[in-house]
């Protein structure tokens, strides 16, 4: 019974982490290049099983039947690509392929897909509130927002009395070795220590000027995990109830008995 009871009871704990999860990427559906995360379940035995392995306790071999309780195995972030939003505004930019833009502050440098860019009071490129859009040489200083930039990331700014335009810089984005790796951080932006900087020369993205992704949220999916996982909530917790009935009333019972 009390196997019963403990394997209920992280069914909806379980069940109430996927519907936080669930519930976040539902709220971010409309938030600029988020990226959507998903939990991954499994036992309690399979978990113990690969954690002795890991710290190399014994080999991994069958540890019996146990108590299978359901927990998160891992938590891990989709990074493909989400649908594109036509602008026509010159600060918005995409990336197509790979690629972060960079984006620095006074707490160090974040990575982000957002690229819903603006121009501050000295004429940076920024990302609203969070800090200035990183170059092949620090800040980029525009100054106007009568400007374009190639699919290479090259920024072009024509001066009034000029015919043709001075490129000025050049927008870097960052390619993680790990993408595993990466903390998430707020407004869907991540800090990662170990990238490099994706090759102008040969690149595997480009940057859209006038663009921008979307989330790559699927609104009907999550609608239809987060009824799956509303339903094993409530099978669990009709569980956790009648188990706690049974415990009652075996436990009168027994205080029966005694006094008899």
């Amino acid at each position: 019974m009390v196997r019963g009871f403990y394997t209920a009871a992280s069914g909806m704990v379980t069940q109430q982490k996927k519907l936080n999860n669930i519930s976040n990427n539902i709220a971010n559906v409309s938030t600029t290049g988020y990226k959507r995360d998903i939990l991954v379940e499994g036992t309690f035995g399979e978990h113990v099983a690969v954690r002795m392995n890991a710290y190399q306790y014994r080999p991994t071999v069958d540890i019996g039947k146990g108590v299978f309780m359901n927990t998160i195995d891992e938590d891990y972030t989709v990074y493909e690509q989400g649908g594109i939003e036509t602008t026509y505004r010159p600060m918005d930019m995409a990336i197509l392929g790979n690629g972060f833009f960079i984006v620095a502050n006074d707490n160090g440098e974040y990575l982000t897909r957002d690229g819903q860019f603006s121009l501050d009071e000295e004429g940076y490129l920024v990302l609203p509130g969070l800090g200035r859009v990183q170059g092949d040489g620090g800040d980029i200083q525009i100054g106007t927002s009568d400007f374009e930039v190639d699919f290479n990331g090259d920024v072009f700014v024509r001066a009034e009395d000029e015919e043709e335009a001075t490129q000025i810089g050049r927008i870097i984005l960052a390619v993680p070795e790990d993408y595993d790796a990466m903390e998430k951080a707020a407004n869907g932006m991540y800090i990662s220590t170990d990238y490099s900087i994706a090759d102008a020369e040969a690149p595997t993205f480009m940057i859209r000027q006038g663009i921008l992704e979307r989330s790559n949220v699927n609104m009907a999916e999550e609608m239809s995990l987060m009824i799956a996982s509303q339903r094993s909530l409530q099978s669990c917790s009709q569980l956790v109830r009648m188990y706690d009935e049974l415990s009652e009333q075996a436990a009168n019972r027994i205080s029966r008995v005694s006094q008899g």
